[in-house]
């Protein structure tokens, strides 16, 4: 059965400081401040899966505008969203801006690293480079950083400059699962596989879950879908997976011609209460049905899609063509 996901969800936050705020809601009590802020920030959210991003961008200045002066974890989180917001929305000097705020405030290292992301999509190649440079200086032993400035250079044209972060991310010290499992992502993405598999294999045994996951993707790369199902299963039997992840599961699938495996990963994500990929998660299920032969139920899943996403155009085209299935 099709079923319309729920609309709520985390998009990846951004930080920017509170001195940015403009101006403050006053003769409100301080219970009554935290309701409004967080509900603010809740329609901020759902606003972002749904593509509204201005509309974000304001309720989520209306919730910061509630504690003007005041520089919490909660704050902090807002702005994350807010800035994340700007940058959908295409206002990348904007995002900018957020990201030098939070610098000039704290010196934080992914506000250096997403800053950097900007610049290279404005050209401005020697800039990011500056900032993924700061951003490891700030934090030398963030996995996350090195694995995301490599994709980010790679995007770019520049992979062999992106090879060199992931060489030094291999030098960290470490013996915990979760170093483990961050060098055997690393070992795949350089197509070691027999490394990345030892890796991998010592992560799960310390009990780490995600690992299941990273594992199924090594297996899946060398083109072994049965063993890549087996892990990626463990994966969502463990109830830990997350939107993103069942996405690339799927995707993975699809690959494979399973669709119908594809389909189980993209329902299962849809039913999260958090769900920041809803349109690619629904517009893939389609695809999958597609290829699938199930005409009748692409076409109730686009319907879905369309009431979700009426604007976009490419969509009415598919739903068209689907109606003479």
């Amino acid at each position: 059965m099709i079923r319309k996901s729920k609309i709520t969800g985390r998009i990846l936050a951004i930080i920017m400081t509170v001195a940015l705020v403009s101006a403050s809601v006053s003769g409100c009590g301080r219970s009554d401040k935290k309701k409004d802020k967080d509900a603010y920030r809740q329609y901020g959210i759902n606003c972002i899966e749904n593509g509204n991003y201005d509309d974000a961008i304001e309720a989520f200045q209306k919730a910061l505008d509630l504690e003007v002066g005041n520089v919490g974890d909660e704050e902090i989180d807002i702005c994350f969203y807010k800035a994340k917001a700007q940058y959908l929305s295409g206002d990348i000097d904007g995002a900018i801006e957020s990201y030098t705020a939070i610098i000039d405030y704290n010196g934080n290292a992914d506000a250096y690293y997403l800053r950097g992301c900007q610049y290279f999509a404005q050209n401005d190649q020697d800039k990011g480079m500056d900032d993924f440079k700061k951003a490891i200086d700030k934090n030398n032993k963030n996995y996350e950083l090195y694995i995301g400035i490599y994709e980010t250079l790679s995007k770019y044209g520049m992979a062999d400059q992106g090879n060199e972060y992931l060489a030094d991310a291999l030098k960290i010290k470490g013996d915990k699962p979760d170093d483990y499992m961050q060098k055997g992502r690393i070992y795949t993405i350089q197509g070691d596989y027999e490394s990345a598999i030892d890796n991998l294999q010592k992560a799960i045994d310390g009990k780490l879950v995600k690992a299941n996951y990273y594992m199924g993707e090594a297996y899946s790369k060398q083109g072994d879908g049965d063993n890549a199902s087996k892990y990626y299963q463990a994966y969502l039997d463990s109830g830990e997976a997350d939107a993103y992840d069942l996405f690339n599961m799927g995707q993975s699938q699809m690959e494979q011609g399973n669709y119908a495996t594809a389909i189980t990963y993209f329902d299962a994500a849809l039913d999260l209460d958090e769900v920041p990929n809803k349109q690619e998660l629904m517009k893939n299920e389609i695809i999958a049905y597609e290829y699938s032969g199930d005409f009748a139920s692409a076409k109730e899943c686009m319907e879905d899609y369309i009431e979700e996403y009426p604007d976009d155009s490419d969509a009415e085209r598919e739903y068209q063509f689907l109606e003479t299935r």
